[in-house]
């Protein structure tokens, strides 16, 4: 018997004007501005959405199930909302993950709204940018964008001074609009589809070449933080509170939910993340919220929070299980690790969590390949595993730990 073929990858993202095919239908990627959604534009989508709605790792919107015969008339109408671009060219590369509490968060750093504002336009005006070229820029605050793979990551210091992050490591001063076009100028000249892959066959030198971006030391990379729960801001009598669905999957009547939700208890608004929960911003009484909220997961120690898991064979033609019923069922086991997440990959592309987590299984025709601290596509420690094997295997892990 010859071996399976790979996983189809793509070399490119879907976006709302280039939806792609994923086994049940079209999936068609909505990009709200400044990531977020009022809660008449929650509602407007809810209405279009005609399955799924997940929340990705770049703080986006994918709507599942499109019909090639709707897939037009839907985007206009995301258009129509205000929530997209109606040039093609520039919605591609609209990639750009900032602060979701930008506007509300009084302990975000000064300067954000002009870095905002520059990197946007950076990223439209770019030409052909490659579609899985993402930025994204950090303010601090009550949640810091932390734990990210980007392209490029922009952090400012609560004094308003910008230092740039590349992948590897590489921490540069000197950060201006114009030093960072002539960067990514200097990336596209390579060809290169991610900054990781530039730097790797080009060398810092070549890219870093008259942007006058200069090293400093590097900094451990801070842990990502928990969004679900209360973030209060001091002194102000009001905060963010983040809520999750299982998975970071939800439907139309739940992001309908969500914006009655938001209009009651907070600013009307709704705010993305990378990290598949949602904020409610100004939020003065969150006990009430949280009653309110009762079937959302709103608490950090929940164990759902430590999983993710991609749709697998049930939504994607790559898939080789079904990984979230495996994943409801590992949960219910307590199979989950007591640190750090559990990638559970219906392929060995990864593409619920391309960065590494604490165990992985990754889905195969002859079973889960298990791999620790590492990325669905790393190689295994064991594979040809059952559902019951692996779980045996996490819970040995869990003892380990303890």
């Amino acid at each position: 018997m010859s071996d399976p073929a790979p996983p189809s990858v793509k070399g490119w993202c879907p976006h709302l004007f280039a939806p792609m095919e994923t086994g049940d239908g079209l999936l068609l990627r909505v990009k709200p501005f400044r990531s977020r959604l009022s809660a008449a534009q929650a509602r407007r989508l809810a209405a279009l959405a005609p399955g799924a709605v997940e929340l990705t790792n770049r703080g986006n919107l994918q709507l599942r199930g499109v019909a090639p015969t709707r897939a037009d008339a839907m985007a206009r109408a995301v258009v129509e909302a205000g929530l997209a671009d109606p040039d093609a060219g520039r919605e591609a590369r609209r990639n750009l993950i900032g602060p979701p509490l930008m506007g509300d968060d009084p302990a975000l750093s000064p300067g954000l709204a002009e870095w905002h504002a520059a990197l946007s336009a950076l990223l439209a005006e770019a030409g052909s940018l490659p579609g899985k070229f993402g930025a994204a820029l950090d303010g601090g605050g009550a949640l810091p964008l932390s734990g990210l793979a980007a392209d490029l990551l922009l952090r400012l210091a609560p004094t308003g001074e910008a230092a740039l992050h590349l992948p590897g490591g590489l921490r540069l001063a000197g950060a201006t609009p114009e030093a960072l076009a002539r960067l990514v100028e200097n990336f596209r000249a390579t060809g290169a589809r991610r900054m990781r892959a530039a730097l790797a066959g080009h060398g810092a030198a070549a890219l870093l070449a008259g942007t006058g971006l200069s090293p400093l030391p590097a900094l451990p990379e801070p842990l990502a933080p928990e969004p679900v729960g209360f973030h209060p801001y001091p002194g102000t009598g009001r905060g963010a509170f983040g809520l999750a669905p299982e998975f970071g999957v939800l439907d139309g009547a739940g992001l309908a939910a969500l914006a009655d939700l938001a209009e009651e208890f907070g600013d009307g608004t709704l705010r993305l993340t990378p990290w598949r929960a949602l904020l409610l911003a100004g939020v003065r009484r969150p006990a009430a919220l949280a009653r309110a909220a009762a079937g959302w997961i709103t608490d950090p120690a929940d164990p759902r929070r430590r999983v993710v898991a991609c749709p697998g064979a049930a939504g994607c033609a790559s898939g080789q299980a079904d990984t979230r019923a495996d994943a409801r069922a590992l949960l219910a086991r307590g199979a989950v690790p007591a640190k750090g997440l559990l990638h559970l990959s219906g392929c060995a592309k990864g593409c619920a969590h391309p960065v590494p987590a604490a165990a992985v299984l990754v889905a195969a025709p002859d079973g889960y390949a298990l791999l620790r601290q590492a990325r669905a596509g790393d190689p295994p420690l064991r594979t040809g595993l059952t559902l019951q094997e692996a779980a045996a295997e996490l819970e040995r892990a869990g003892l380990e730990q303890e």
